[in-house]
């Protein structure tokens, strides 16, 4: 039989260096299915729901080092259940592509069964680009550029439509060569830009550096190290709420939190330099003040749209973070003393541990589970959380000495981090990876632990149990209305499954502890283990997160 399209779509993303597709099927999806009988170099992972392939995909793409994420959608209705993963990709800039079978042409004309106008139009929004494919000889060109797209200056997910008689027809072009397509380089900051952020930061009396996300993508986080060395300026990892990455070890002494607007090194800083991060990704309009007047505010980023968004920017700083960081130690007076470095204040960004021992009856509170975690942690163990109102004591509480040893997104799409987990243990099959979730974000995420059985990843899933929808109970808090007034939260109260029955019954061997000794002896299980398991820990449904 001549070789079809779907075979050339195969062949390309094999010369990329892709070697796993992750995909929940349909009949569309058929001609691919068949020509991957014939290419077993490429892994097709089957997925039973389309946010687990999405969050596979993003979980794989940030790890792996270079070839991109693939996800492979059916139909509209399938695009539409992966969508809270493309958005978490956008704003976790993996290279993400998103195949999405289509029907052939002639049932989109007449808006047949699963063929709505224009579903490219659903993902554009959470794409770098969305295109479908309009003839058979096009999609050879047409898939390297959505392959160029993803993978390059900043990276990020994108879509491309493959309707299904244009992918099972016979081939009719030659692939183009991945070499000519794969990479773009990055440009440079400009030189007067360079020159003005270094004197800022020489003559500041009380630097900040404010450690982004873009430094573990563009491998810069040792020479944020030096610079901040040079300098003797304290470093915070982003705000929480549009962290993404670990990009500063917590146990070198320049460390000095989280980004908050309370916390004394953000408080006594007279020049911050947002480095590669976000500067700022609001959760609620003004829950993030401006830095105070008279602060020089220097940002970098490596998408030039989101530089000064928020409150705008002095001096901003553009292109490769290895270059930036560079030049910005190039550019340092060669006789700059670092100032005295001590330790760092960060009470007030992270509150008080409290831990209130293990031998007392009740629920664990959350910083108690984040301690035990932290005893087990070593720079081999990478930690996804998505425990929405937990996350912040897991921040707080866990070492993140290696880049990128602990990620989460501020999509707010729950579910996230179940497949996610996934994706990072392909990406990195020496480490260990732990999945902290919270109870709401389990029930979207639930049939990753299929995928976990099957495949038997070694994944340990973390499930902190409040029973509750707590930032939404947060949320009326803030609100302070009747609901604060009467003590009813309505849509807060989630409480009832078995979680570790429902792990159980996915083939995935789970425990629930209620004690911070229980807890202590499962993770050392769980870290023993060959294969996936699941640890549900009961935790205050009253505790609301920060």
């Amino acid at each position: 039989m001549p070789q079809s399209a779907a075979h050339t779509l195969i062949d390309i993303l094999l010369d990329w260096g892709v070697r796993q597709v992750f995909t929940c099927p349909g009949s569309t999806e058929a001609p691919f299915l068949d020509a991957s009988v014939d290419r077993p170099e490429l892994d097709v992972w089957l997925t039973t729901h389309e946010l687990t392939a999405v969050t596979m995909a993003d979980g794989y793409a940030r790890f792996a080092g270079g070839p991109p994420g693939v996800a492979y959608l059916h139909t509209n209705v399938g695009l539409v259940n992966g969508l809270g993963g493309m958005y978490a990709a956008q704003l976790g800039r993996a290279p993400v592509l998103v195949l999405n079978g289509l029907k052939a042409g002639v049932i989109q004309s007449r808006r047949g069964f699963t063929a709505p106008p224009d579903v490219g139009a659903l993902a554009a929004g959470n794409a770098k680009w969305s295109w479908q494919v309009q003839r058979t000889e096009h999609l050879a060109e047409d898939l390297s550029r959505a392959l160029q797209v993803a993978t390059n200056g900043p990276p990020g997910p994108v879509w491309l439509g493959l309707p299904e008689d244009l992918v099972a027809a016979p081939a009719s072009t030659v692939a183009p060569a991945p070499a000519r397509s794969r990479q773009v380089t990055s440009g440079a900051p400009a030189p007067d830009q360079v020159a003005a952020a270094a004197s800022a930061l020489a003559g500041a009396r009380k630097p900040l550096l404010v450690a982004g996300a873009d430094l573990v993508r563009e491998d810069a986080v040792d020479l944020l190290v030096r610079l901040a060395e040079r300098l003797g300026a304290q470093v915070v990892n982003e705000d929480r709420r549009s962290f993404e990455r670990s990009a500063f070890p917590t146990g070198h002494p320049c460390y000095a939190g989280f980004y908050a607007d309370r916390l004394p090194a953000v408080r006594q800083a007279d020049v911050v330099a947002f480095l590669g991060a976000r500067c700022f990704h609001e959760f609620e309009a003004g829950s993030i003040a401006a830095p105070a007047a008279g602060v020089t505010l220097i940002h970098s980023n490596a998408d030039p749209a989101e530089i000064g968004k928020t409150h705008g920017a002095d001096i901003t700083l553009t292109g490769d973070h290895r270059l930036i960081l560079d030049q910005l130690l190039t550019a340092l007076p060669a006789d700059h003393q670092p100032r005295p470095t001590s330790p760092a204040d960060t009470t007030e960004a992270t509150g008080p541990a409290t831990v209130t021992g293990p031998d007392r009856d009740g629920p664990l509170s959350v910083p108690e589970v984040a301690t035990a975690l932290a005893a087990t942690v070593d720079r081999r163990t990478r930690i996804v959380a998505d425990a929405t109102t937990s996350n912040g004591a897991f921040f707080a509480h866990l070492p993140q000495d290696t880049p990128g040893q602990l990620i989460t997104t501020s999509s707010g799409a729950l579910g996230w981090g179940m497949g996610a987990a996934l994706g990072v243990s392909i990406a990195r099959p020496d480490d260990r990876v732990v999945a902290v979730v919270g109870d709401g974000s389990f029930q979207f995420g639930a049939p990753a632990l299929w995928v976990a059985a099957r495949r038997r990843l070694p994944v340990t899933y973390l499930m902190i149990n409040n029973g509750s929808y707590a930032a939404v109970a947060a949320a009326l808090r803030r609100y302070g209305r009747r609901a604060v007034e009467s003590g009813t939260y309505p849509g807060k109260d989630i409480a009832g499954p078995d979680f570790a029955a429902i792990s159980a019954g996915y083939g995935v061997p789970a425990e629930r502890v209620d004690s911070a000794p229980a807890l202590a002896k499962a993770l050392d299980t769980a870290a023993d283990a060959a294969g996936p398991r699941f640890i549900e820990v009961r935790t205050d449904p009253d505790d609301l997160g920060p």
